[in-house]
């Protein structure tokens, strides 16, 4: 069964600053950083052949290995990882802070990663201490609030040193079920972060419909050959829905790769776009997959967030 929690960080800035317009590259590359250095016992230079790579907290989030008794995660030469940062997409090319200001972004955990919360919490108080960034922009954690049907609940508070372990993650079969339904002939879906598909070697823009379902249903077998099954239905006919209104635009950013020691250019479609058809309620559950876990490529970057519009 796959199970997601999601939970809803808030830091305030200890400092006046700026943050760039799209943060997740750096805070998925800093907090990957600062847990490795935080929980690795053996200082090994990788993870590749150590005996605690399928239970420790940093591969188990960054790196994920097969266990040898998971044969369908073996068909993958990498597991997907088994999070989605949600990060604030800005406007501007960046955003100007102010002390005490609160700044709030979301950490989506699939399976088991779930079981090491509190590591990803601890990595994520230590970053804010740290400094994000070039140029250290520094933040505390003040709360962790963990989603439930009935809205946010509060799990930590700077200072209390505790953390409530009694929010269980919640099957994704469930929570599709609580979907809003779409509108049988028209449907908008809005790309709040870049959205970056890449099907067999070639990105895809502008996005079709049908590229859009091949998209959730290549990340959907993926995680459930990996993590556990949410059984959701296929719907064919995908291509027969047509693309009537398109006000989607393609944006590029830069990222240094430390591991690869080159800088990289990534980017990905944001905006809207509208799709009709006869009947898209069938499609409703797999759009749902992508509302709760993204869609394409660098979902633990921030890209790939996507929610239907429903009026």
């Amino acid at each position: 069964m796959l199970e997601v929690g999601r939970y809803r960080f808030s830091w305030a800035a200890m400092e006046p600053g700026l943050l760039p317009r799209f943060w997740g590259l750096a805070l998925r590359g800093g907090v990957g950083h600062v847990l490795r250095r935080m929980v690795c016992v053996t200082r090994l230079p990788a993870c590749d052949g150590c005996l605690l790579r399928f239970r420790c907290a940093y591969p188990v989030l960054f790196q994920p290995y097969a266990p040898p008794d998971r044969s369908q995660g073996g068909r993958y030469a990498r597991m997907p990882v088994p999070f989605v940062l949600r990060v604030p997409f800005g406007d501007g090319d960046q955003r100007a802070v102010e002390p005490g200001e609160v700044v709030t972004f979301e950490l989506v955990l699939v399976g088991e990663a779930n079981l090491h919360l509190p590591y990803y919490l601890l990595a994520l108080a230590e970053l804010g201490r740290r400094g994000l960034g070039p140029r250290r922009l520094r933040f505390r954690l003040e709360e962790v609030a963990a989603w439930t049907p009935s809205g946010f609940v509060q799990v930590y508070r700077d200072g209390d040193g505790t953390l409530r372990t009694d929010v269980p993650p919640l099957a994704l079969k469930e929570l599709l079920k609580a979907t809003a339904p779409v509108d049988p002939h028209r449907l908008v879906v809005d790309f709040k972060s870049p959205v970056r598909l890449d099907l067999e070697g070639d990105l895809v823009y502008p996005v079709e419909f049908r590229h859009l379902v091949r998209g959730l249903l290549e990340r959907l077998r993926a995680l459930e050959a990996c993590y556990g099954i949410c059984a959701v239905p296929r719907p064919e006919g995908a291509e027969r829905v047509r693309r009537s209104e398109d006000r989607t635009r393609w944006v590029d950013f830069a990222r240094y790769s430390t591991r690869q020691q080159v800088k990289m250019r990534l980017g990905g479609v944001v905006g809207t776009v509208t799709y009709e058809g006869e009947d898209l309620r069938p499609f409703a559950p797999l759009l749902g997959v992508g509302e709760w876990l993204g869609v394409g490529k660098l979902t633990s970057m921030g890209f790939g967030r996507m929610e239907v519009v429903r009026r």
